[in-house]
């Protein structure tokens, strides 16, 4: 009898309100992701009508000088106006059919974070060079087995295969676009295969050293200092915050005695931990504060996106097998974020492929 059945009561304003606030206090004191993060986070916990709360509740505690200093820093840096406001920008594309696909997408990513799968995924993030890091992330939490992919307009027109009927595109973000979809090559027919399809994820092993020569060119341009120093044998760099009154916000020190492809696989590591916000904030948003996190998680995030860059600049390194055996030993690694690592990637292997404009 429908009598029996109990109506659904939607909560009460106020009620999503308290959840949603107890919820971001809980994210602030044990979690420091990005904010597309925190907002992901929020609606699997709470539901859509979440999202309404997020901005007001976090001007709030801005606000408030009940909370210790470093989460006031993380707030004012990583939880800025621009970012959240980036955030709730981008859980919104023009075609709400994609919507959904792209929710579901960044929540299965969550399942990487405690396994060994953490590894392969940096393993293909870093391997297809063709895409961004993070668009390779995207790809990968759909269909870790892909090959090969491209869009179906590229498929066509450099290899002359089209798409299979039953075949399901997997989704991308793009430039001037909600999203772009593409497919793997098992879900092309057309003429064979040329070999150069099959050395497409290989990489050479040589390093062109004007990538680490525009790098390091363009951390001036972030008032990072980069200098050579004599260390012992044991040690390939450091970073660390330079004193106040100096044109310099960061330095990163790389063993003189270091060829050039050991010295950008060191200076990937450091400007990582700088750029993930692990040694604090840039007053200027260059990036972000995430100062809370165990030195373990750090050194997992900056490893992670070491690897990445220095795969894609075709330098082979043991990052990949170190993070497998690391997240298997780590139960808790929560904080770990997977979208700030594919993006800081992106970033710094954009410092190697060209001078940037000043700020």
């Amino acid at each position: 009898m429908t009598d029996d059945i109990p109506e659904k009561i939607p909560r009460a304003p106020e009620a999503v309100r308290q959840e949603a606030r107890a919820f971001i206090l809980d994210w602030i004191a044990r979690r420091q992701g990005s904010a597309g993060e925190l907002l992901q986070a929020l609606e699997d916990e709470i539901g859509w009508p979440a999202r309404h709360c997020l901005a007001p509740i976090l001007d709030e505690l801005r606000a408030s000088r009940e909370n210790p200093a470093m989460d006031r820093k993380y707030l004012f840096y990583t939880l800025s106006e621009t970012t959240v406001a980036e955030a709730l920008a981008e859980g919104m594309p023009p075609h709400s059919e994609h919507q959904s696909s792209l929710d579901e997408l960044f929540r299965r990513s969550r399942r990487y974070w405690q396994s060994k799968k953490f590894a392969l995924a940096v393993e293909f993030v870093a391997k297809f060079r063709e895409y961004s890091p993070f668009n390779n992330m995207l790809v990968f939490l759909q269909n870790p087995l892909v090959t090969y992919f491209a869009t179906a307009n590229h498929w066509q027109k450099v290899f002359q295969r089209t798409i299979k009927e039953e075949a399901r595109g997997m989704i991308i973000l793009a430039p001037r676009t909600p999203v772009l979809l593409v497919y793997d090559v098992a879900d092309t027919e057309g003429p064979p295969l040329p070999d150069k399809l099959e050395l497409f994820t290989k990489t050479s092993g040589l390093f062109n050293p004007i990538i680490l020569d525009r790098t390091i060119s363009n951390c001036a341009r972030d008032k990072i200092r980069v200098e050579r120093k004599a260390m012992g044998p044991l040690k390939g760099g450091f970073s660390t915050a330079r004193g106040r009154g100096t044109q310099w916000k960061m330095r990163v020190a790389l063993r003189d005695a270091l060829d050039d492809a050991s010295a950008y696989a060191v200076l990937c590591h450091e400007l990582a931990h700088i750029y993930l916000g692990h040694m604090g904030a840039d007053k200027e948003g260059g990036w972000p504060y995430r100062s809370r996190l165990s030195q373990n998680v750090a050194e997992i995030e900056a490893e992670s996106v070491a690897h990445i860059v220095c795969r894609r600049a075709g330098l082979r390194t043991h990052s990949a097998e170190y993070l497998a055996d690391y997240m298997e030993d780590r139960a808790d690694l929560d904080s770990i974020s997977l979208d700030l690592i594919a993006r800081t990637a992106g970033r710094i292997e954009e410092m190697g492929r060209r001078l940037l404009p000043p700020r």
